[in-house]
């Protein structure tokens, strides 16, 4: 069973001895990647919207995943609480994250296909849409097994690993970090607030009408586009860069999405493994529009989720991969969206409203 543990010196102890530069990196690494998580789980215990909370758990639920997996792996962490949940478990998890794709043929996507009631091919209402200003965000697809009672206690323990972290091996400076994450809450909590976001019930059979793609693309869109579209709003809520110093830690926002997006980025080459012509046309933009020296890069940084050892990067090289960033992003969603048929009319409020009824009855039968 897994408790937390202390594996080596205390952070405080490492920070402080500068005759290890590189333990400093991995510290530095580990707690500003921490910060920022717990950044976000501070926002979404604050908001009152339930669907702008189911879709601040999907991200956090994805990425401390990895953090939790990987300060374990580097003998840096361990879980938070007392909890009956092993190590393997957590690494399963972190790697269906990061390498399951969804294919018909498989056991585990027909079984998901199956609970939802998904149907690509009628129009029953088997997806809830998280919409803002009718532009899509994310669906129910993604998370589906989230919300199963079996996932609660390994979801719950990942989910609030990352901050703890913090308070175990910094326990000197834990109160002033906390104080700050509050003062920045209270700034962008507005700005969470003010984004409109609604969960909207909707027919797949709907979504993807028109689109000259198989099965297997239409669940690969359902599967990544929320990740994507979730991790653009949020670096775009945050509207600024924030830096500054703990003692001898930077804490920066910037190098944290920088390396959210490099994650996800190499998701989409792994993915290519699965030959989907969708990932051709992303890559056939990139490849115009994208410089080759990008890619090496966003790989480097994507490699520092491995906190035993850290790459350095240069503020020059974080700006470089940024701007690259955002277009390959920005090209993944406008190929998707090209798929992507969505309408909140008269007709949709007179179907769901029929279909709601139908609902109804047959459960008074």
């Amino acid at each position: 069973m897994c408790k937390i543990k202390l594996w080596g010196r205390m952070a405080t102890e490492i920070l402080k001895d500068k005759n290890v530069n590189s333990e400093i990196q991995q510290v530095n690494e580990i707690i500003n990647d921490a910060f920022w998580l717990g950044f976000i789980l501070e926002l979404k215990r604050k908001v009152s919207n339930t669907a702008k909370k189911e879709v601040l758990s999907s991200f956090l639920i994805y990425f401390s995943s990895i953090f939790t997996c990987e300060t374990l792996k580097s003998n840096y962490g361990g879980l938070s609480g007392k909890r009956n949940i092993t190590t393997t478990q957590i690494n399963d998890y972190r790697m269906h994250n990061l390498k399951y794709v969804h294919n018909m043929e498989s056991k585990d996507t027909k079984k998901l296909l199956d609970e939802m009631g998904v149907n690509f091919e009628n129009y029953v209402f088997d997806l809830n849409l998280f919409v803002n200003n009718n532009n899509l965000v994310d669906t129910n697809f993604r998370n589906w097994n989230s919300n199963k009672e079996e996932y609660f206690e390994l979801l719950d323990g990942i989910v609030a690993t990352p901050f703890r972290w913090i308070e175990i091996f910094l326990p000197g400076l834990f109160e002033e970090i906390e104080e700050t994450l509050v003062d920045l809450i209270d700034k962008y909590l507005n700005n969470i607030d003010e984004f409109k976001l609604e969960k909207k019930p909707y027919a797949s059979s709907k979504l993807f009408r028109g689109a000259n793609i198989n099965n297997n693309e239409k669940v690969y869109i359902l599967q990544r586009y929320g990740l994507v579209k979730t991790i653009i709003l949020l670096s775009k809520l945050m509207e600024e860069s924030i830096a500054f110093n703990i003692g001898n830690m930077e804490i920066n926002s910037n190098h944290f999405f920088i390396k959210i997006k490099a994650i996800v980025i190499e998701l989409f080459w792994n993915d290519n493994k699965k030959h989907l012509s969708i990932l051709d046309k992303i890559f056939e933009l990139n490849n115009i529009e994208i410089d080759k020296k990008f890619y090496t890069l966003n790989r480097k940084i994507r490699d520092n989720i491995h906190y035993n050892w850290i790459a350095n990067i240069t503020e020059g090289e974080y700006q470089f991969v940024s701007n690259y960033q955002d277009i390959y992003l920005k090209n993944v969603i406008k190929v998707f969206d090209e798929y992507i048929n969505i309408k909140f009319d008269h007709m949709y409020e007179r179907d769901y409203k029929f279909a709601k009824m139908i609902y109804e009855l047959r459960g008074k039968e």
